[in-house]
């Protein structure tokens, strides 16, 4: 979520500006395009490709990687796993938070608020922590050319802004 926030600020913040550039009342017309990969879980309609919408079930993107059926069903495996870890870890981050607010919400005890603040502190770090340990362990299944063709086509398919910078009524080009 929060990558998706940083991500689209800079594309309004560009948008805003390319507008603010056409004097005279006219309208640009602006077209901004976004394609974002993401790295993380592909839950709910999140992420890529089909099925789950995981990157390893893109039959392309399979394809061009040259994953193998055991490397699929390795990885697959491996990111379920994961995926109930983080269910699970993100479900008491999300519980603590709300303890720790209550503690807030009460005239309060500081060394339960830092208690509590610790216990939220450690959750995000087992949350981050485990990303990077699923990460490297899926970089393990791959070859090292397959994880080449993997950040090639990871940066193609990263964010696209586009701009039409035509002016209707101002003459700006």
């Amino acid at each position: 979520m929060k990558k998706a926030i940083l991500l689209m600020v800079p594309a309004l913040m560009l948008a805003a500006s390319a507008m603010a550039q056409c004097p005279g009342g006219g309208e640009k017309n602006i077209r901004i395009e976004k394609r974002i990969e993401r790295d993380g879980p592909g839950m709910m309609g999140e992420g890529r490709g089909m099925g789950r919408g995981q990157w390893w079930e893109n039959p392309e993107m399979a394809k061009e990687i040259g994953l193998t059926d055991e490397q699929v069903k390795k990885i697959d495996g491996m990111a379920t796993a994961h995926r109930k870890e983080m269910i699970k870890t993100e479900a008491d981050l999300k519980i603590a938070n709300m303890e720790l607010q209550d503690l807030f919400d009460e005239a309060g005890n500081e060394g339960a608020i830092r208690k509590k603040a610790a216990e939220v502190s450690k959750l995000q770090e087992k949350i981050y922590n485990s990303r990077i340990e699923h990460r490297l362990a899926v970089n393990k299944v791959l070859t090292a050319e397959q994880q080449k063709k993997m950040k090639s086509v990871k940066r193609m398919k990263t964010k696209n802004v586009v701009i039409d910078t035509n002016c209707d009524g101002c003459g700006n080009k």
